[in-house]
């Protein structure tokens, strides 16, 4: 393993964060396959690999941020054909008319864009419902960055960590590390899947 770590381009690395974090928020993605498992992934094999966690999470974030901004103007143009797309109207109901209506008349959509970030479902969804509400792009654009810079520095920061603690433990300890991080992960992706009140299901 540490063999195929050390042979991995950074470039390469960087490249696959990248697309994810920029797709999951302009094209959905994020419906399928949450982009911080990749972050918080490529984070902890960042000292393997000659990845640098601070090019990692500028990448993210610059990524995220850049999805965002075409999320938001593909809702913005094509909104009301983006919710009648069966794969979306299939995973988000009936719910996203309204939901962009509330994000664009609600004083607190500032941050629901940036707390957006933390969740699977409003992550993919948030940009372009803020577009089809429509928000002012002088206020979704800045929360949008705000929003991904927090998200790139809080999973960079996890995988780092947890990478550290890896190495710094003995082999028992490993395994239960290793079952702590594969519960935190699993219940984060289900607590990112579950719909809360008001979101949709």
């Amino acid at each position: 393993m540490e063999a195929f770590l050390g042979s991995l381009d950074p470039w390469v690395v960087y490249l696959v964060v990248g697309i994810l974090a920029f797709g999951e928020s302009a094209a959905f993605l994020g419906l399928v396959l949450p982009g911080e498992v990749a972050l918080v992934g490529a984070a902890a094999i960042a000292s393997a690999v000659g990845v640098d966690p601070l090019v990692l999470g500028a990448v993210a974030a610059a990524s995220g941020a850049a999805g965002g901004f075409v999320g938001y103007e593909l809702g913005r143009r094509y909104g009301r054909r983006l919710a009648a797309w069966k794969p979306i109207a299939t995973r988000l109901g009936g719910h996203m008319t309204r939901l962009a209506e509330r994000i664009g008349f609600a004083r607190s959509s500032f941050s629901l864009v940036i707390l957006g970030r933390f969740n699977q479902v409003t992550r993919a969804a948030v940009p372009a419902l803020a577009g089809m509400a429509p928000m002012p792009r002088g206020r979704f654009f800045p929360a949008n960055l705000i929003g991904a810079v927090l998200w790139s520095a809080a999973f960079t920061t996890i995988g780092f960590l947890a990478a550290e603690w890896w190495r710094d433990s003995s082999d028992s300890f490993q395994v239960v590390l290793a079952a702590a991080i594969a519960a935190v992960v699993g219940g984060w992706m289900a607590l990112s899947r579950t719909p809360r009140a008001g979101q949709p299901t």
